[in-house]
């Protein structure tokens, strides 16, 4: 009698398990609908993981409503069975459909809340907001039982149709990430095959030594020596800073920052201060950089989310097709193919990151933790997970791209590939925060001695700023700042260590060297209150410190020595500048054009603009060459126009005083944001009086 009474309740669990399943999954089907619909609605101009953000919307929100609701079901199919006398089954039919509308109506609505609050688990939702949802799901519940009393009996009559549609649409959505991590870690691993050969970090030690000697002789005698050598096609050195600031360089002007390095290449190069990232993010600056394509075009808007389709050409693709070894060193987890999409054209493609966890460097895992980004990014629902379990940050807090590592790792390169015909794009993770430098270059400047504030350089400020907290004095901010000119040397001295060996190596003799930042940093130069890190850092605002970046293009055939060009220029000119020193085809894409005729006095510059938005399209900047800017701001519908060559902080808006050079940028901007499907707004300035 109890086998009986056991299996008549083990019946009773199942039956509800799945009425709850199928239920769950349609309801959540329902809602993972309906936030696909608003993720395509909000997104901004051609995301290139929109479609792919709307899929993961349907199966997270499917899955998960489908396991709440199952398990809520098993319960109440016991609890109906106890009281099958009083209630009917015509009305426990409709129960279960109503439990299964509740029940997605209250997670759905309990998440979004969350997210509306800030995602800060420490604060969660308030208890008002909570009581409120509740009561509407309850009401939402009850409209549902009432009607489903005339279809619910139909639709669940029979237990094996009901479990077979719960069972195989769980599975078929819970196959969607398990095959998505396959398919690109497979990718992955083939591609890691075919990679020429590992690099190993040489001794971090031997880069201790002064470079001025090998890189003084390389540049100031190549003229001499060129007439000694035959002329091959030159090489290609691509340096990349991250969140370097044109303005914290000596040859940009700053004779407090110590970048001997730098300077030095560039008094022999072409360099510009007046270079612009396109995006101030790092991926979507590097894939508008590797394209020479706007961000709406080729659709890498938000960091480490969207990737980069392999239907455009990389400066990469163009060079390997032509003959060129092609190799990437990176020091940071967003590069890794699973993130960003830029491996594509590269035969070596390794990154070197201190602590990386180990689950990085195997294809499967990197693959799992892309997606998971991908989810936690953009489904309410995996924001609040990662709201509470703050996986993420934890990670972040551990690892470090340091400029030791990657120079180790590129010399290491060209110590085995130096005497082939190359591509080396090599991106230096520092100055980006944490603002750690080590001895002795922690000390290098003033406001980085004899403090005994709450900061470090670490994790921490940034972190306060993410909580609202940040709250510096003055004295931490000027720590904070000779922090970040620290990180701003100590690569200088990395990147020195590199062009040394190459100096020393002859290699400079043939190798077109092209140095420049994805983005810049703000530390605080507008506001005086930053609780929330306005102002700081980057990927906010496209005032001048976050956008404005250096350009240095050293090119060993040329005769003319230093030059600096004045004229605004792009991340996408770079690419079609590099292929037309080669004497290249630039691809059909490419949106940018070649300085070249700027380099050789073929023209001057006066008709180009520089244009930066940020990854929601809320914000749009244009920098003319007569040092005019205007900024268009959708989500309050002001426009700031300033004169960089007379206000180069940008402190006071001349959106009243020069309607006529407002009105002018107002339509070229315009025109741009037509052509590449970027919704800015423009108003005409007679409408902006007063912004």
């Amino acid at each position: 009698m109890i086998r009986t009474i056991g299996s008549h309740v083990l019946r009773t669990i199942w039956i509800g398990f799945t009425r709850g399943l199928l239920l769950g999954l349609i309801g959540g089907l329902l809602a993972g609908g309906i936030e696909a619909l608003s993720i395509i609605r909000d997104a901004p101009s051609a995301r290139a993981a929109l479609n792919e953000a709307a899929l993961y919307a349907i199966v997270v929100n499917g899955l998960a409503c489908a396991g709440i609701t199952a398990v809520i079901a098993s319960a109440l199919a016991v609890v109906l069975r106890l009281m099958r006398r009083q209630v009917s089954a015509r009305t426990g039919d409709a129960l279960f459909v109503s439990a299964a509308a509740v029940t997605t109506m209250f997670a759905v609505g309990s998440v979004w809340a969350f997210r509306a609050n800030g995602a800060d688990r420490s604060a969660g939702i308030p208890l008002p907001q909570l009581f409120l949802i509740l009561v509407i799901s309850l009401g939402f519940g009850a409209v549902v039982q009432w009607l489903a009393r005339g279809y619910a009996t139909a639709l669940l009559s029979s237990v094996r149709r009901v479990a077979t549609l719960g069972i195989v649409g769980t599975i078929v959505l819970g196959a969607v990430f398990p095959v998505q991590v396959v398919l690109e870690a497979r990718e992955s691993a083939s591609m890691r095959d075919e990679t020429v050969d590992a690099m190993q970090p040489a001794d971090v030690d031997a880069l201790q030594v002064d470079p001025s000697v090998d890189l003084t002789n390389a540049l100031a005698m190549r003229f001499v020596r060129r007439g000694a050598r035959p002329q091959t096609e030159p090489n290609v050195l691509l340096i990349t800073v991250d969140a370097l600031r044109a303005d914290h360089l000596g040859f940009c002007g700053n004779d407090e920052m110590r970048t001997p390095w730098l300077d030095m290449l560039a008094s022999y190069s072409v360099v510009s201060c007046t270079t612009y990232t396109e995006q101030p993010q790092t991926n979507p600056a590097l894939a508008s950089l590797m394209t020479s394509t706007y961000p709406a075009v080729n659709g890498v808007r938000r960091h480490m989310v969207d990737r980069l389709s392999d239907s455009f050409d990389t400066l990469a693709k163009e060079l390997k097709r032509h003959g060129f070894t092609t190799a990437a060193v990176l020091p940071w987890t967003s590069l890794e193919p699973a993130f960003s999409g830029f491996q594509q054209g590269f035969e070596t493609y390794e990154a070197f990151v201190l602590n990386e966890p180990e689950a990085m460097k195997n294809p499967a895992t990197a693959a799992l933790a892309g997606v998971y980004r991908r989810v936690t990014e953009q489904v309410a629902l995996g924001g609040a997970v990662e709201s509470v379990l703050g996986m993420r940050q934890g990670t972040e807090a551990e690892i470090d791209g340091r400029a030791d590592l990657s120079a180790s790792a590129t010399i290491s390169w060209l110590k085995s590939h130096g005497d082939e015909h190359f591509f080396l794009w090599v991106h230096f993770f520092d100055p980006h925060y944490p603002w750690t430098a080590p001895e002795p270059w922690d000390q290098l400047y003033d406001g980085g001695r004899d403090y005994d504030g709450p900061y470090d350089g670490g994790m921490g400020f940034v972190y306060e700023m993410r909580a609202g907290v940040f709250n510096p004095t003055p004295r931490d901010v000027e720590f904070l700042r000779a922090m970040y000119a620290s990180e701003v040397s100590y690569t200088d001295h990395y990147i020195g260590q590199v062009l040394g060996y190459m100096g020393r190596q002859g290699m400079l003799d043939n190798t077109i060297v092209v140095v420049t930042a994805d983005h810049g940093e703000s530390l605080g130069e507008r506001g005086t209150s930053w609780t929330d890190g306005m102002y700081w850092l980057h990927g906010d605002d496209v005032y001048t410190p976050g956008i404005q970046v250096p350009l240095v293009i050293y090119d060993p055939r040329s005769t003319r020595g230093h030059q600096v060009l004045t004229a605004p220029i792009q991340h996408i000119d770079i690419m079609p500048t590099i292929l037309d020193l080669l004497d290249l085809p630039r691809p059909a894409q490419a949106q940018g054009r070649s300085i070249v005729p700027l380099m050789r006095g073929a023209e001057d510059g006066s008709d180009r603009v520089a244009i930066t938005v940020l990854g929601d399209d809320s914000q749009v900047a244009i920098n003319a060459a007569d040092g005019w800017k205007l900024i268009v701001n959708r989500e309050t519908g002001e426009r700031e126009l300033y004169n960089i060559d007379t206000d180069p902080k940008e402190a006071r808006n001349l959106i009243t005083d020069a309607p006529l050079m407002a009105s002018a940028l107002e339509r070229r901007l315009d025109s741009w944001a037509q052509a590449n499907h970027v919704a800015v707004a423009i108003r005409s300035s007679d409408d902006a009086g007063g912004l």
